[in-house]
């Protein structure tokens, strides 16, 4: 009987353990990157080197509205919320960010930040 309890004892230990490891090495892991500030930059260069003038005006309302993620399609309550926060993004994104970007300076870093603010701006609104 004594045995027994010896053994699950060790066991439990042992899974608590292995628990913690692995928790410990999620915590570990590099953070995803943000899949605007990846689409962005390689968008809006290639916009503006295909495009004429005047098509090329629109380059940086195109790359925003391509690159910010749409919601997903599941007709429930959260996604409403989602919709809602999509649109209060990409209005807040093309009024305020894309005149930062030129054809002779994309910017693309005070653009992703001009985003990564709307995005805060429209979390905090949800």
């Amino acid at each position: 009987m004594e045995s027994k309890r010896m053994v699950m004892f060790v066991t439990m230990m042992i899974v608590m353990v292995m628990g913690n490891l692995l928790i410990q090495t999620e915590a570990d892991s590099p953070p995803q990157p943000d899949p605007f500030k990846t689409c962005y930059p390689g968008c809006v260069v290639t916009c503006f080197v295909q495009k004429k003038f005047p098509s090329f005006l629109v380059c940086p309302f195109k790359c925003i509205k391509t690159c910010l993620e749409p919601p997903s399609s599941q007709m429930d309550l959260t996604s409403e919320i989602n919709h809602n926060e999509y649109y209060c993004k990409l209005g807040c994104s093309t009024q305020h960010c894309a005149s930062l970007s030129s054809i002779q300076n994309p910017n693309v870093d005070k653009v992703v930040d001009c985003v990564d603010s709307c995005s805060d701006k429209c979390s905090n609104k949800n």
